[in-house]
């Protein structure tokens, strides 16, 4: 049955590979996206394939993400320095995530109609889009989380086949590896521990317990060992707004992420028409995991673990968290609108209804244009035609021109991350103070061999660093200028700036 299956469903997979090739040529972006968290993937990622271990671009052991990400680009970071091949791979894990959505749904009775409209909704939704086009690692969770209910659907009944089937063994396994991923995905790994307690798979749930619990203990022994803190989001949990943070998700966050057409404000009070708009959506996503079989208390509890764990943050960040979440979300949001409509038509007798209604979802994707506010596929595409702003460009050319000169040379900076990935040279931020005894002693310490003078934006460097560097001119000597706007190069002569402090003390 399962090979009548598979061969049946490759026209409808070939299909979906033809839009996804339509849709990420479409908006492929070669760029390093600008903000610093997809920098420090690739470092990390290029401490582990230059046998660093999990480091940042120094060597100096992290935790600042989980490792998981980091990992999975390890294998092409070996190959390659490429961003375009490691943006290609997050493409890769988002049409695999979208194949094993279109079998899960198979799986349940859905007709490959049905799973092939969600599958196209998915790969056309632009918040989706917007990550998978990053070095970021909503896709490879998005990916790891299709797997993990892949896997959950096809357990078998029977209680002697369960613990010998590979694929519960192999759930469990991406259980711990998705929480490296993202540690939001302890959400799903509580579901799955649950939906087994439902099932009466009382083993089932201890082992998954105890499984979690042994994967975790490298990471954790690796941490305790280093002196290094365990997570950096235990800083960020904040229980004073968890109310206005859940009405948030669900009135605001996850309509716009589902459809980016929807207008949402996060400055303003939701009106009634958002408010009843919300809640209308959100028990259809309710009602489709309730009729996706046994998937139904999975879904139904990682959706509500999910908003849970975001609503704990103290910068929930609108839509972002909810990401991984979208592909099972829009799944939902189908299934539940496709049964209503499919039990109406039947009264009514007729079959055009169901997909009448997610046809026009599905146009009401493509045609939106929206505004500059809004992420859609035609602002990826514009996006992606885009050069950087002349001031990242010329804080770039003034990184490969040093790295020509000095592959080696520090320098201090306000975004070293950036000018890590996009030209090679390692950078630290300096001292951010209006002492400046103490940011030379700082730079001293760091080793820093230059200084580089950006107009990126950045309050702190004209605050802290630009002054220092005007009263010194004896210890920070400029070496090169790119105009328009004007980016600077200093030496940092470190030994005359000992000699400076000396004299001061």
């Amino acid at each position: 049955m399962t090979q009548t299956i598979t061969k049946n469903n490759y026209p409808w997979i070939a299909g979906l590979a033809v839009v996804a090739l339509l849709v990420f040529s479409y908006i492929f972006n070669e760029k390093p996206d600008l903000n610093g968290d997809n920098c420090y993937y690739y470092a990390n990622a290029t401490s582990l394939a230059h046998g660093d271990g999990y480091s940042d671009m120094f060597g100096n052991p992290t935790t600042n993400f989980p490792p998981g990400y980091p990992l999975l680009m390890t294998p092409l970071r070996l190959l390659t320095s490429s961003i375009v091949a490691q943006k290609v791979l997050n493409l890769i894990f988002l049409f695999v995530a979208v194949v094993l959505l279109f079998d899960i749904l198979v799986r349940n009775g859905y007709k490959r109609s049905l799973a092939f409209a969600t599958g196209v909704t998915v790969l056309v939704t632009p918040h989706i889009l917007e990550f998978s086009t990053m070095m970021m690692s909503e896709a490879s969770c998005i990916c790891c989380l299709a797997l993990i209910a892949w896997l959950y659907v096809r357990l078998p009944d029977d209680e002697a086949a369960f613990w010998r089937t590979p694929c519960f063994y192999l759930l469990l396994l991406s259980l711990v590896f998705v929480y490296y991923i993202r540690t939001q995905a302890l959400a799903v790994v509580g579901a799955v521990v649950v939906a087994f307690l439902f099932e009466r798979r009382l083993r089932a749930s201890l082992a998954t317990v105890v499984a979690f619990v042994i994967g975790m203990l490298p990471w954790i022994v690796r941490n305790e060992v280093l002196g290094l803190n365990q997570s950096r989001y235990v800083s960020q949990i904040d229980f004073s707004n968890i109310a206005a943070n859940i009405k948030m998700l669900i009135v605001q966050a996850i309509p716009e992420s589902i459809f980016p057409f929807v207008n949402v404000s996060y400055n303003d009070t939701p009106g009634a028409f958002l408010w009843a708009f919300a809640v209308i959506w959100f028990l259809l996503i309710i009602y489709g995991f309730w009729r996706m079989g046994r998937l139904r208390w999975p879904l139904i509890i990682y959706l509500l673990g999910t908003i849970a764990i975001i609503s704990i943050i103290n910068t929930p960040s609108r839509y972002r968290y909810m990401t991984t979440a979208l592909p099972f979300l829009t799944a939902g949001l189908f299934v539940g609108i496709y049964s209503l409509a499919e039990r109406y038509a039947k009264h009514k007798k007729t079959e055009l209804l169901p997909w009448t209604l997610l046809g026009l979802l599905c146009i009401a994707l493509l045609v939106q244009k929206g505004d500059d506010t809004k992420h859609t596929i035609w602002g990826l595409n514009k996006q992606a035609k885009m050069e950087y702003p002349a001031n990242f460009r010329n804080y770039f050319i003034l990184g490969k021109q040093l790295y020509r000169y000095d592959k080696n040379a520090i320098v201090a900076t306000r975004k070293p991350e950036l000018l890590y990935v996009n030209s090679g040279i390692r950078g630290k931020h300096f001292l951010e103070t209006n002492d400046q005894a103490k940011l030379v002693e700082d730079l001293i310490k760091k080793n820093i061999d230059f200084v580089v003078l950006e107009q990126l934006g950045f309050l702190a460097t004209y605050r802290y660093l630009l002054p220092c560097v005007e009263q010194n001119p004896e210890f920070f000597k400029p070496v090169a200028n790119i105009p328009n706007p004007d980016t600077y190069l200093i030496y940092f002569d470190r030994k005359k700036a000992q000699e400076w402090l000396d004299r001061r003390k």
